[in-house]
């Protein structure tokens, strides 16, 4: 009797093995779409290959293929060329028959707090978009505290168009004392949107908002807050392949 039983689980175990060994098999030979162009890398062969240490400039090229391949996977030609490009990788803007619309999880946590936890401050609008791209004079919008907090925060109103250039948008709330800022790349600000509250209209202009972004400091009271979105900081382009 104890000479089966010893038979049965040998049995058992050798086929446990062969299933789970063919799973593993199946699931890394699954492949994801990818436009593979000269000099670039699928996302594929990025994300199934053996991880190995990578240097600063290896590990650039490596995302920037990513965001080549996101990028050709969109489907709406002019926003892949707008302004609104690297929002548009980042799924921060979808298109809806004529419509745009935005939502943009800011982290209104803290100043020095750009990573995603259980709650976010989503600031959504949209405009309508036909064949061009043009930022309305008066944008609708409305921001939401919403996660693990015990009292949300909800209002809505109308931004006004500040100033516009072929790099940043500046839209502002004087009822509500917001400022956002929109940027065509994330080179020179390290990201393409900032949030700022509690601020005056005229406080925040296309000239002093990268000199504000450099100095803030979180321990002078007077020193003005730029909130960001990790989903538009990271440079972890991975994040958006799916």
């Amino acid at each position: 009797m104890r000479e089966a039983l010893l038979f049965f689980l040998i049995i058992t175990f050798c086929s446990c093995g062969e299933r789970t060994g063919k799973t593993v098999k199946e699931r890394d030979t699954v492949s994801m779409s990818g436009t593979n162009k000269p000099g670039n890398v699928k996302a594929n062969e990025i994300m199934n290959s053996k991880p190995k240490a990578l240097t600063t400039d290896e590990w650039q090229k490596q995302e920037d293929s990513l965001r080549n391949v996101i990028l050709q996977k969109r489907d709406n030609k002019i926003l892949k060329e707008s302004f609104l490009q690297e929002l548009y990788i980042r799924n921060a803007v979808s298109v809806s028959k004529d419509s745009l619309f935005f939502r943009i999880p800011f982290d209104l946590h803290g100043c020095d707090c750009i990573a995603p936890d259980c709650y976010s401050t989503n600031v959504s609008f949209g405009f309508r978009f036909r064949d061009s791209l043009l930022f309305p004079q008066l944008l609708p919008f409305e921001e939401l505290e919403e996660g693990c907090i015990d009292k949300k925060s909800h209002l809505t109103g109308n931004l006004k168009l500040i100033e516009q250039s072929d790099n940043h948008v500046i839209y502002h709330s004087t009822r509500f004392r917001r400022t956002l800022v929109l940027f065509r790349s994330n080179q020179a600000s390290g990201t393409t949107a900032y949030y700022f509250t509690k601020i005056g209209q005229n406080r925040i202009n296309g000239k002093n908002v990268y000199t504000i972004i450099k100095e803030h400091n979180e321990e002078d009271k007077n020193s003005i807050c730029p909130f960001m979105s990790w989903k538009l900081s990271t440079n972890e382009y991975e994040n958006f392949l799916r």
